[in-house]
């Protein structure tokens, strides 16, 4: 074969080669450019049907104009504990900090049969500080304990221990003792953009925290602490939608980070008491403090038997 054809053959070699490289480098790109899955498109209706998950909540409101807040805890007043012991039917101090009220009734205060959240809201209502600012969150039948969340911004702010009224009844429905603590005032930090209910209820699905069979039975919103609650200082709370599930179990979905939470009141409540309550009463106890000792007993007894589950 002469030189001049296994040239020629080594070019059109060439460039057949470089027309399959010149090929594949821009199928490559048009692979590395396909824009992500936007969640919000999705058709969350057909998902649910798959999975046999049913919506019976209004999940059509108008998404809520929310910004972040930020706020510090309030510290109780010598002022504030004089007008609740004004009242004789309880007696009411504050930890050597000031950020933690406690109070006891002098008779346990009778609970209702049947008692709604507004039965429950307008009975502790004369007991308490700026009983307003509290709205009913849950009653925790494992440790019979029921909880109030503070509003903030007309919103309540869920599950944190810096911003609740805790209430301990005894075995036979009766208050005995409670606890308040509240955030001061807020501080506006910007203006997220906000998904709707049902990306929040995608969200929850994408976490695997909804099974087969599943109902939607009710979607609100209000506050969840953005990062792990701090000790001392100012937390920023961002705007959550809290998702009912088969009408007993809750849960938490940023609304604008789409971060999930479970609503494990229990095992809240028990790490809030363990870890942050009994040790302020405690140092109350150390100085002989007899309703800082009664209460201790109240509380040991109540989550003891679920102390383990946390280990």
């Amino acid at each position: 074969m002469r030189w001049s054809h296994i040239k020629t053959l080594f070019i059109l070699s060439f460039l057949i080669l470089n027309g399959y490289l010149l090929y594949q480098f821009i199928s490559n790109q048009d692979e590395m450019n396909i824009p992500e899955l936007d969640t919000s498109s999705m058709d969350l209706d057909e998902e649910l049907r798959d999975e046999d998950i049913s919506i019976s909540a209004d999940v059509d409101f108008e998404v809520p104009e929310l910004s972040y807040i930020s706020s510090a805890q309030k510290k109780f007043t010598e002022s504030e504990i004089s007008d609740l012991n004004d009242n004789k039917h309880i007696n009411a101090e504050k930890s050597p900090d000031s950020q933690l009220l406690i109070a006891a009734f002098s008779s346990p205060l009778k609970i209702p049969d049947n008692a709604d959240e507004e039965t429950l809201s307008s009975l502790v209502s004369p007991y308490i500080l700026d009983s307003s600012d509290f709205s009913f969150g849950a009653w925790d039948d494992d440790l019979n304990i029921i909880v109030f969340f503070q509003n903030k911004e007309g919103n309540p702010i869920y599950l944190n221990r810096h911003a609740m009224l805790t209430f301990y009844v005894n075995d036979n429905n009766e208050i005995t003792h409670y606890t308040q603590t509240m955030l001061g005032d807020t501080d506006p930090q910007g203006n997220p953009t906000l998904n709707t209910p049902k990306i929040a209820i995608s969200s929850l699905l994408q976490s695997r925290y909804l099974n087969a069979e599943d109902n939607i039975t009710d979607v609100s919103y209000g506050y969840y602490s953005r990062i792990a609650e701090a000790e001392e200082g100012t937390q920023v709370f961002a705007p959550t939608y809290k998702i009912t599930v088969n009408g007993e179990s809750d849960y938490f979905v940023n609304a604008a980070e789409s971060t999930t939470y479970s609503g494990n009141y229990r095992d809240y409540l028990v790490k809030m008491l363990a870890g942050n309550y009994l040790r302020k009463l405690n140092l109350m106890a150390d100085e002989d403090d007899s309703m800082a000792d009664s209460l201790i007993s109240v509380i040991e007894d109540k989550i003891e038997p679920f102390r383990s589950d946390l280990e």
